[in-house]
């Protein structure tokens, strides 16, 4: 463990940790919002599509900004502006504030991430077990972040959910006193980002991209929907949000164990095979009876989210010069895409019923498992073109 656990990589992690608690903060809510806002299932599903679009879609464009700052700023304030907006969504009086609280929220998320996954990967000469512990700990927020939302919720109710801002506020206090000592980079170590600087690594990116595609529609998706899938069974908000939360852990463990996984066998062979044992407990979910069709979802979520951290150590591997925009398009632009994906599902569910909805939702696991077989054997050999020395 000492051998990559930095303590900036420890400080980046519990920054994670905590933005990704209030990401998830809503999720075990939905079905009392539902109640006191009169939504039906398209109207969730384009809650959440479109308000991941402000922590996805903008993400490029932090990216490309964190590339050139001195100083990593967006790792304190972005869990600032993520913990007061999206702590507050329980006083939300209709549909339209409430997205306007995911959506002001999202922003914070959307600046966070870019610039930290840089410096979470260049903080441990062992990049894949340091990307692993970084995603962790935000995966591991976003496991946790239903049950603290149910907590304050039972203990406050639904209109004082905004108390649960304070520890994100305090937290990231500490944060910038932290960030003000870290020392500022260089300007000749700086880039300046363009797109069309990615070109010669498209191909390989390009497949990268589709399986964070596929990967996040399906793991936002069942994240989204299963509190209302539980709870139109009988189970309570209460239940709802300890099933969401040791859903989402189990994906946390996943995508430690596949950092440390690829580190041994190799990140294609890692992607490839997540998927693949992913897809028959992901169909045995729905042939089973319903407790044991749940272990059996959980398993395919632990199995399915080991690709996690591998993604995107490959895809900086592509670029190293470029690290935080390659970061934000496989952690930002493709987890958009896949959110969107939510909207048709819940529209679907209105439809057909929720439970055909997510067997069509589950089908992108074997889409994702197409394209990671895609995937070059050796991603390095796809650095060459952008590695070489530029003429002086």
């Amino acid at each position: 463990m000492r051998s990559f656990l930095t303590r900036r990589l420890a400080v980046l992690s519990l920054a994670h940790f905590t933005i990704d608690a209030y990401s998830s903060f809503y999720l075990p809510l939905l079905p009392l919002l539902v109640v006191k806002l009169g939504l039906d299932y398209s109207k969730v599903g384009s809650l959440v599509a479109l308000g991941s679009m402000s922590s996805s879609f903008s993400q490029p464009l932090f990216g490309m900004l964190a590339d050139r700052l001195r100083r990593p700023w967006f790792v304190a304030a972005g869990p600032l502006v993520a913990a007061v907006f999206l702590s507050a969504i329980g006083m939300a009086p209709s549909y339209g504030v409430l997205l306007t609280l995911l959506i002001l929220g999202g922003v914070g998320v959307a600046a966070f991430h870019p610039q930290t996954a840089a410096l979470a990967g260049a903080s441990s000469p062992r990049r894949n077990l340091a990307m692993s512990f970084w995603i962790t700990g935000g995966t591991l927020g976003w496991a946790l972040g239903p049950m603290f939302a149910t907590f304050t919720a039972e203990r406050f109710g639904l209109e004082r959910t905004w108390v649960s801002a304070i520890p994100g506020i305090l937290l990231c206090g500490l944060l910038f006193a932290w960030f003000s000592r870290v020392p500022a980079i260089a300007h000749e170590h700086r880039v300046r980002t363009r797109l069309a600087d990615l070109r010669p690594v498209a191909r390989p990116l390009g497949l990268l991209y589709a399986t964070v595609v596929c990967r996040s529609a399906v793991s936002s998706g069942f994240a989204t929907f299963l509190p209302l899938w539980v709870h139109e069974r009988g189970w309570s908000v209460h239940a709802g949000g300890v099933l969401t939360t040791i859903y989402l852990t189990l994906g946390a463990l996943g995508g430690l164990f596949g950092g440390w996984l690829s580190s041994r066998v190799g990140g294609r062979r890692v992607v490839m095979q997540s998927f693949a044992l992913a897809i028959p407990f992901f169909a045995a979910f729905f042939l089973l009876p319903q407790k044991p069709g749940i272990v059996c979802l959980v398993i395919g979520y632990f199995l399915m989210q080991g690709s996690l951290p591998v993604n995107v150590v490959m895809g900086q591997e592509l670029s190293p010069r470029h690290s935080s925009t390659i970061s934000s398009l496989l952690m930002g632009a493709a987890w958009g895409v896949g959110a969107l994906l939510i909207g048709p599902i819940g529209a679907l569910a209105d439809r057909a019923g929720l439970n055909t909805a997510l067997m069509v939702l589950s089908s992108l696991t074997v889409v994702g498992m197409v394209c990671a077989t895609q995937l070059p054997r050796s991603v390095r050999a796809a650095v060459a073109p952008v590695s070489e020395p530029e003429s002086s």
